[in-house]
Formats: structure tokens, C-alpha cells, sequence
């Protein structure tokens, strides 16, 4: 197999970024809008260490997050039609959502 190694190159951070969570007796599973200095304030703010998310990498698991709450917005007359992102094209079918960290 060969390796090909990349080097000088620009990171994006438009990965698909879900979150999960309950509300009352339905699992709510949608992709966010968040980026990369969202992510790491967000891991800061949780006390998430390098090597405590490098673990809980390594075994597949998500990283739960209970200090941070993070904030979607909707139409007052439409519960859980959040607002999306407008980072994605339509052409994507691919709904990502607009969120903020609260303060």
C-alpha cells in the first residue's frame, strides 16, 4: 500500500459535528454548525484535557458534555424547526444546524 504524506497544507473544519441528547422520551440526534475555536472553547470549558479526549477517541465513544450549554434557535410557532447553518449549500441534503455557546 503506499502512504502518501501531505505536508504545508490549510485545515477546514466543515466536518459533519452531531450532537445528542434527550428530551424527555425522545432521542434528538442532529449535525451542528461548530468550529474549531467553538470546539476547543467548548473543551475548555468542560475541563476535557488532550489526553482525556485522545482516550475517549481511542475508544469510539462520544464526548459528553455537561458544563457547556449550547443554544439553537426556532421559530416560536415551530418546536424543533431549528435554524440551519448557512455555511451548507442546498444542494448538500444535508441539514446542519446553527448553534451557539452560551456565556
Amino acid at each position: 500500500m503506499k502512504t502518501v504524506e501531505v505536508r504545508n497544507f490549510e485545515l477546514y473544519t466543515t466536518g459533519v459535528i452531531s450532537i445528542a441528547w434527550k428530551e424527555g422520551d425522545e432521542d434528538i440526534f442532529i449535525n451542528v454548525d461548530l468550529d474549531l475555536a467553538m470546539m476547543l472553547k467548548m473543551l475548555k470549558m468542560e475541563g476535557l484535557s488532550y489526553e482525556k479526549v485522545q482516550q475517549i477517541s481511542e475508544s469510539q465513544q462520544p464526548l459528553k458534555f455537561k458544563k457547556v450549554t449550547l443554544l439553537l434557535f426556532q421559530d416560536d410557532d415551530k418546536p424543533g424547526q431549528y435554524y440551519t447553518t448557512e455555511c451548507m449549500f442546498e444542494d448538500d441534503e444535508l441539514d446542519v444546524f446553527h448553534v451557539e455557546i452560551k456565556e
